[in-house]
Order: C-alpha cells, then sequence, then structure tokens
C-alpha cells in the first residue's frame, strides 16, 4: 500500500470515531497539512480556534527544515554530511531531541535508535520499490549504527558523528516534539478541546463539546477498511502506533516494512502492530512504539514496564491481540 494511501485511511478511522457526532453549534475548525513526510490534521473547537490551528500549524513547519534528512539542507542532513569530519552546530531543538532520543534508546536496551539511518536508507521501504539489500550490504552498515556514539557538546551546542558512513533519522522523535509543541501553541490560544493527528500519532486537549471524551480507532494491520480495537481517552491524552502495514512491499510473498531492528539490520517479524496509549507528562512523553515492536511480544512488555503509566494494544503477525492490564476494559470491539 502506498503510504499516502495508509494515513489517509488511519484519519478517516481517527476522525469518524473522535470528531463525528458534533452539532452544528461547536462546528469544529480543521486543517490537513503535508509535513514530516505525513498528513498532520489538526481539528479544534472555540471562537478562537482558527487562529490556534495556524498557529498549531506553524510549529510543525518549524520542525522540518531542522529534522528533514531528505532534504539536504537541513541540520540534520548537514550533520550526516559531516561525519567522520566535524562537529556541527545545530539550534538547541535539535540537541534536545537527539538527546531525548538517546535517553529512550537505553531505556529500549537499543531498540530505537536515531543512528539507524544508514540501513533505513539502504532498504528505502516506501521510495525505492521492492529492493531487497544482500545481507553483506546490510553487516557492512550494522557497525555505523550505535546511538552510544554519537558526540554531544552542550557548550558549543555541536553535534558529531564519529564514523564517516554514520546518519541520522530523527522521524522516530521528530514527529513527538512537533506535536507537543503544536498542542501547547493551542492550549496558549486557550483552546479546551482539540484533537492533533500526526499520521497516525494522536494528542487530544480535554474533551470533545458535547463533554464525551475522545474515542479513537486503532487500525486492522490486516484489513486496511477495519478497526481491531476502539479506545476511549478518558484517562489518556496521547495515542501513538507504529506498525508493519504503514510502509511495505510484499515479495516472494514476505513483507518488507520500514521498521529495522538497529542490531540486526532486518525487520522484526513478531509484531504488526504496537498502539502505545498514556497521560503525556515530564516523566512520560514523546514515546517509541516502533522500539516495542523491534523488541517482540515478551521483551516489549518488560520493556515498557520502564515506563510508568504506559499501556499497550498488540496485535501480532499471527492474528493474536495482546492488551495490558489497564486496557483490558477500555479497548472496545
Amino acid at each position: 500500500m502506498k503510504q499516502r494511501q495508509w494515513l489517509a485511511l488511519c484519519l478517516a478511522f481517527v476522525l469518524c470515531l473522535g470528531v463525528g457526532g458534533c452539532n452544528k453549534k461547536n462546528e469544529p475548525y480543521k486543517e490537513t497539512q503535508f509535513l514530516l513526510d505525513t498528513i498532520i490534521e489538526i481539528t479544534a473547537y472555540g471562537a478562537d480556534a482558527q487562529a490556534a490551528v495556524k498557529a498549531a500549524m506553524e510549529e510543525f513547519r518549524k520542525i522540518q527544515p531542522l529534522t528533514d534528512h531528505f532534504d539536504p539542507a537541513s541540520q540534520i542532513s548537514k550533520i550526516n554530511q559531516n561525519a567522520g569530519i566535524a562537529p556541527v552546530r545545530v539550534d538547541p531543538e535539535v540537541i534536545g531531541m537527539i538527546r531525548h532520543a538517546q535517553e529512550l534508546s537505553e531505556k529500549m536496551d537499543g531498540a530505537f535508535d536515531i543512528s539507524v539511518g544508514a540501513l533505513t536508507r539502504l532498504w528505502n521501504v516506501g521510495h525505492n520499490g521492492e529492493y531487497v539489500p544482500e545481507a553483506a550490504e546490510i553487516e557492512a552498515l550494522l557497525p555505523l549504527v550505535d546511538y552510544r556514539l554519537i558526540q554531544i557538546d552542550l557548550v558549543q551546542q555541536t553535534v558529531y558523528l564519529p564514523k564517516k558512513g554514520m546518519y541520522l533519522d530523527l522521524g522516530g522523535v521528530a514527529k513527538g516534539a512537533a506535536l507537543n509543541n503544536a498542542v501547547n501553541a493551542l492550549k496558549a490560544k486557550g483552546i479546551t478541546s482539540a484533537l492533533v493527528n500526526a499520521g497516525g500519532d494522536v494528542r487530544v486537549i480535554g474533551r470533545k463539546p458535547d463533554g464525551k471524551a475522545w474515542r479513537i480507532g486503532v487500525q486492522d494491520p490486516r484489513n486496511s477498511e477495519g478497526v481491531m480495537a476502539k479506545l476511549t481517552l478518558d484517562q489518556w491524552d496521547t495515542l501513538e502506533t507504529s506498525g508493519d502495514y504503514q510502509r511495505f512491499f510484499i515479495k516472494d510473498g514476505v513483507r518488507y516494512h520500514h521498521i529495522i531492528d538497529p542490531k540486526t539490520g532486518r525487520q522484526p517479524r513478531e509484531i504488526a502492530s504496537v498502539t502505545l496509549v498514556y497521560q503525556d507528562s515530564a516523566e512520560v512523553s514523546d514515546l517509541a512504539s516502533s522500539g516495542i515492536l523491534v523488541l517482540g511480544v515478551e521483551k516489549g512488555l518488560q520493556v515498557l514496564q520502564r515506563f510508568p503509566g504506559v499501556e499497550a494494544i498488540i496485535m501480532t503477525t499471527d492474528g493474536r491481540l495482546i492488551t495490558t492490564p489497564a486496557l483490558a476494559g477500555a479497548v472496545g470491539q
């Protein structure tokens, strides 16, 4: 499935469950843009909703020129271009995202790693047709993947990759940072009811105008028109999903998707979809559901215990639906 088709379907599921049913007195202001290589949809209610949504959307635009590794002029691209050559001075926000990514990597035993870029470029799923690299090509790049090698100088505000060929891909954290900034922008404008959907990663503010909690559909990873779970965000304000159905191709009966295990250079095979649900806070913010997918069910659930208050819905590739205990009564089919 093409990426934009999947994103459009994902938006349809979220919006039909989260926005529908409101009366005409509470018509939302909605805006959609394609930024950070995904579809961003912001829906807000209130007298200043239009101005608030535009301010929130601007936060995504600000992040893009900093972190877009496809843009040779971005700050992340400058870091990559200077790997093994020299440190690169960057904005404090870029430093913050990289440090946050390193902390996540440590907590997830390296299953999430922004230095995996050399491998994601090699596979280039979603951009390079049905290309399957040779084992030797993968093995040659594995020494370039290690978040612990990334050098940050807080005084000089520089980032340095010590090995030529190292490549950062901030896709796993840039969207979350922009999402947080967008929500803060909405709140600064006095918005008390809103939904921000960044390619399937969702943040809500308050409740819908009718007083009901936002209800979000989680896509069935093997049915593009189906919902495998419906979740009411009454205790949580954040939902993020990673899956093997978002960007993929099938060749000779094998599914190759865009999530790469940093330690093997290949796609993990046990989990089809992971959805994390939590209340965003200083202690728990901008997690990496892809890391849980890489770890697999048993290890993933163990690692999840390091993040208090975070719950999960996991669909395995053989069709098992697994939830953490707190979601047992919250997930509706």
